[in-house]
Parts: C-alpha cells; structure tokens; sequence
C-alpha cells in the first residue's frame, strides 16, 4: 500500500503543479501578451492550442489530478467514512477536491470550446495575406466572458492548492 499511496501523491502532486501553474501563466502572462500583440498573438495563440496541443495536455493532467486525487480521498477517508471527512483534514480536503473540479468543469464546458473557437479562426488566417481592416477574431463581449471565467477558474485553483497545502495540519 506504501507504493500506491507513493505513487497516487507523485501523480497527483506534479500533475497539479503543471496544471495550476500553467493556468496561472496563461491567464496572467500569454493571453495578456497575445491580446497586446494583436495578429502575431492571434498566431501564436494558435499555434501553442492547436499545433502544440496546450488544451489536451492541460486535459490530460486535470485528469491525472483529479483521478490520482480521488483516489488518495478514497484511502484516507477509510472509503469516505464521515468520522474522518467531518474533521478539519477531511473539510480542507474536500473543500480543495470540490474546487478542483469545479474548475476543471469550468474548463470543460466553457473555457476550452471558446478557446478551441478563436485559435481555429487565428490558424485558418495564418499564411493568408492580413487584411489590416479586418476587425479583431473575438468580440469585447465573448472577450470578457472569457476571461471573467478564466479568472474565476485561476481563483478556485489557487484555492484548491491552499486547502490541500494545510489539509493535513488542520485539527
């Protein structure tokens, strides 16, 4: 049981400081840098999506979070016992495991299909000649919609790190 549970912590661990950090940089430093950078952000906004495949690696260490974190909840709740989910480890861990996956929800259904949208249209522009009256791919309204939610997503992330950060510290 001491591999597994050795195991389960590197997985969920490193999983979700790449996932929590790379949100944390695309929200405050690439989007911010993209927007400023106009038609060249677009592109390269494109490319990191679409030819990297930023949005599926991102996918696939949520996943690997959110599972291995399930897991490591399943075992040290001795199979979601209530005496040990209503102490203060089991609220801060629960609390820090409903945030995540509020988050990747966010993620999910809101965040990726709008992302996905905008470096579709930013990678079909690119090697076409630029049209300098063409007007920005995203309006101000699905712009602010976009990032309302990116911040809200960054804040429960921020969260769920802090409360499993103290879970097992606390009474």
């Amino acid at each position: 049981m001491t591999y597994v549970m050795l195991i389960l912590r590197l997985l969920h661990i490193v999983s979700g400081a790449f996932w929590v950090g790379t949100v944390i940089t695309a929200v405050f430093f690439i989007e911010p840098t993209a927007k400023a950078l106009d038609r060249e952000g677009e592109r390269f906004f494109a490319h990191l999506v679409i030819r990297r495949r930023l949005a599926v690696v991102l996918a696939i260490a949520a996943t690997v979070t959110v599972v291995a974190g399930a897991l490591l909840y399943w075992i040290d709740s001795g199979g979601l016992r209530l005496e040990w989910i209503t102490t203060g480890t089991g609220i801060a861990f629960t609390a820090g495991g409903l945030s995540a996956l509020i988050a990747l929800a966010i993620a999910a259904i809101i965040l990726k299909p709008e992302v996905d949208r905008l470096a579709a249209i930013a990678d079909r522009d690119v090697g076409t000649a630029e049209d300098p009256a063409r007007p920005p791919i995203e309006d101000e309204t699905s712009e602010r919609r976009l990032r309302r939610w990116s911040l809200i997503q960054v804040s429960l992330l921020v969260f769920t790190v802090s409360a499993m950060a103290v879970a097992r510290y606390l009474p």
